[in-house]
């Protein structure tokens, strides 16, 4: 398997499984992670998805095998190809659920990629980052929406410009990364803010998602009403009652189950 997948108490891991080939990915397991996002994230009970890689390296972006000059394609399979790619990315970006990544040794190209969909990204303090499709006579054209939206037009000029490798601390100011940690704490870490969240209500953190995402693609005027119907809906659903309760007393919330659930 390309892939391995993980589940526990609400909590998914999505783990790379191609670490001879440094976790690159082909035709074969783009499609096997966007037909397995597609699944989690319609599943209620999951509350956060893992998204990790096997061995010493985070992804290394495109299997050159894939991708390279020994695999002839026309105009038409190119295009299906970058077709798939993007799809792939839009699953992970569109996943109604919280997305974490967990990041060490090297995340290059697609493996950027990867963690400019996720929703929270922490690194290893030893990790490096490049885009180096330039290095290669190619270019970062899927990913490159994702990665404006996430660090903006002047980090993404100078790194995609140069494929320079950075480090996870550069990687951290543009926002690219959300925390680096020492390798030793990097699962502790991502386990802390896994059961951040899971503790939180679980239709509001995918209504946040879904709010957030929403709110910055539309117009001033289109984005306030969307918010003042999301608060609406919020105050009156039976989680909002259910924590305001158990505030008030003192206690853990108990959330009332999904639909679907």
């Amino acid at each position: 398997m390309s892939i391995l997948v993980e589940s526990e108490k609400g909590l998914a891991r999505v783990t790379l499984n191609r670490p001879d080939r440094r976790n690159a990915f082909d035709g074969a397991m783009v499609e096997e992670i966007r037909r397995t996002f597609d699944r989690l994230g319609q599943d209620r009970s999951v509350r956060v998805i893992i998204l990790a890689g096997a061995g010493e390296t985070f992804c290394a972006g495109a299997d050159l095998r894939w991708m390279g000059p020994d695999r002839t394609v026309s105009a038409l399979e190119a295009r299906k190809d970058a077709e798939r790619l993007l799809t792939m990315f839009r699953t992970i970006d569109e996943c109604p659920c919280p997305v974490m990544v967990r990041i060490q040794g090297a995340a290059h190209g697609g493996g950027v990629g990867l963690i400019a969909v996720s929703d929270i990204a922490v690194a290893a303090a030893e990790a490096t980052f490049a885009f180096s499709e330039v290095r290669l006579g190619f270019v970062a054209g899927v990913i490159s929406p994702f990665v404006l939206r996430k660090t903006g037009e002047s980090f993404a000029r100078r790194f995609c410009l140069t494929g320079e490798p950075f480090s996870a601390a550069i990687a951290r100011q543009a926002g690219l990364v959300h925390e680096v940690v020492d390798a030793t704490e990097l699962d502790a870490q991502v386990t802390t803010l896994a059961e951040q969240i899971s503790r939180a209500a679980p239709q509001a953190v995918r209504d946040t998602k879904a709010l957030l995402r929403r709110i910055g693609r539309v117009s001033a005027d289109e984005a306030w009403e969307i918010c003042l119907s999301a608060n609406i809906r919020a105050r009156l659903s039976l989680e909002a009652q259910e924590g305001f309760r158990a505030f008030r007393e003192r206690r853990t919330p108990v959330w009332p189950s999904p639909a679907g659930e």
